[in-house]
């Protein structure tokens, strides 16, 4: 059930079998002289093979004038760093980087010598998932990650890939904190619905503190700082600016985004009013009104820090993906994704979801999405392609495996780690599950 090994973990692994492989199968007499880079000649490329594969899969290339100084040597899968294992100087042993693109250009760097080949390397994406926690009983216990017991709605993962969940089910209503590395599951708070109703949560990436918003007053939400172990903080604003939008009069704030470019914490209101909190001072502005209804979808994409993006669940903005430049929301704010709810993949403009609810970016700039009501995971691609990347469309279930197999029911959370691993809040069956994409 609980996986101890990242993939960077066993890239190392790989990196270190190939290197012993290669050093003792190209040992060489003391006859023999492997050529040096010339900086005269030109770097010439032949052909590499295999020529698909998947993350650490061997690669060799041919060609002329690499050298055999593997620390001189650079080879890209489109942008991704390929590690380069060894180098004859007319072959070059290298691995797979981990999710470069579907289609790569494969290129070789020499010195100040750049050269592609003329062909392209076909990524093969390999997909699995595995249950973390949970049992299908609704009911909250703390214990052992088999033994605990959770009905997940939201969650996030910080650096040091500790799992932040919010639970609302009866009785039990707080923030659970869920580590693999500790083999545990521990409330951080409970209590009652009147007291605490936690919502999408968020990481600051530069401090660590997780984010809550909750809906027992318009102006309250939750830290819960590493320094203090994680003890849950009520934090409570002050309104600076409302900018001519209206104030908001009703507590409902379903998610939370922190920016990088500017140290705030956005969130929209019930109301549609566009919300951002300065954490050190308290006080906070309002800075966009859109159409009413709940949205439970609130992120920044991590290559373009001033780009907040929204999920729509109901309401004026039912079934919608929305984004806006923070800097200049007036002329940017728009829906990205065709009207309406129901399933389409393909380009995002006719792209439909049904019911999405949380959202996030992974490093590479893929935002995977909750999609509930098709009881799936997506994403969108950087080149604005839509995908099901787990799941069987408008049929619910419960099954881990792999891409063909693995089922979710109502999805509702979803949060990516710094490596790029994808963690699900699967609501309908009490789990928290794990995607593994390499």
């Amino acid at each position: 059930m609980t996986f101890f090994f990242n993939v960077r973990t066993a890239l190392q692994a790989c990196i270190a079998g190939a290197i012993m492989f290669f050093t003792s199968c190209g040992d060489k007499s003391s006859d023999d002289v492997l050529p040096d880079y010339d900086s005269s000649k030109p770097v010439v490329l032949s052909s590499f093979h295999p020529d698909s594969g998947r993350i650490a899969e061997r690669v060799i290339l041919e060609g002329e004038n690499f050298g055999t100084d593997i620390l001189r040597i650079k080879v890209y899968f489109n942008n991704k760093s390929a590690a380069v294992i060894s180098s004859t100087g007319n072959r070059i042993h290298a691995l797979v980087p981990r999710m470069p693109g579907d289609t790569c250009i494969v290129s070789v760097v020499v010195g100040d010598d750049s050269t592609v080949y003329a062909r392209n390397f076909h990524y093969k994406t390999s997909i699995s998932v595995s249950t973390i926690t949970g049992n299908g009983t609704t009911t909250f216990k703390t214990g052992n990650l088999a033994e605990a017991t959770l009905k997940p709605y939201y969650l996030s993962i910080d650096d040091e890939y500790n799992i932040f969940v919010s639970v609302r089910e009866s009785s039990d209503y707080g923030i659970v904190k869920v580590s693999e590395e500790d083999n545990s599951v521990i409330p951080l708070i409970m209590g009652a619905s009147s007291l605490i109703t936690p919502n999408a949560l968020c990481p600051d990436v530069l401090t660590g503190i997780i984010y809550v918003p909750c809906e027992t007053s318009i102006t309250t939400y939750y830290t819960c700082d590493p320094k203090e172990a994680w003890a849950p903080r009520v934090r409570n604003f002050t309104w600076r600016n409302l900018n001519g939008f209206p104030l908001p009069t009703n507590s409902w704030k379903h998610s939370m985004g922190f920016c990088r470019l500017d140290g705030y914490v956005y969130t929209r209101f019930f109301e549609g009013q566009i919300v951002k909190i300065d954490p050190r001072t308290m006080e906070a502005d309002v800075i966009y009104q859109t159409s009413n209804g709940t949205c439970v979808g609130v992120t920044f994409d991590p290559l373009h820090p001033e780009m907040l993006y929204i999920a729509g669940r109901s309401g004026g903005m039912a079934g919608g993906i929305y984004s806006m430049d923070v800097r200049d929301p007036a002329n940017t704010y728009r829906r990205l994704n065709s009207s309406g709810n129901g399933y389409r993949d393909g380009e995002l403009s006719e792209a439909l979801f049904y019911n999405p609810w949380q959202i996030f970016f992974d490093p590479e700039g893929y935002l995977y999405i909750a999609d509930e009501g098709n009881h799936c995971i997506r994403r969108i691609r950087p080149d604005h392609i839509v995908e099901t990347v787990v799941g069987t469309p408008g049929t619910a279930g419960m099954k881990d495996g792999g891409k063909d197999d693995a089922q979710f029911n109502s999805p509702r959370g979803v949060g990516v780690d710094k490596d790029g691993t994808v963690y699900v809040a699967d609501y309908g069956n009490s789990r928290i599950r794990k995607l593994a994409i390499e």
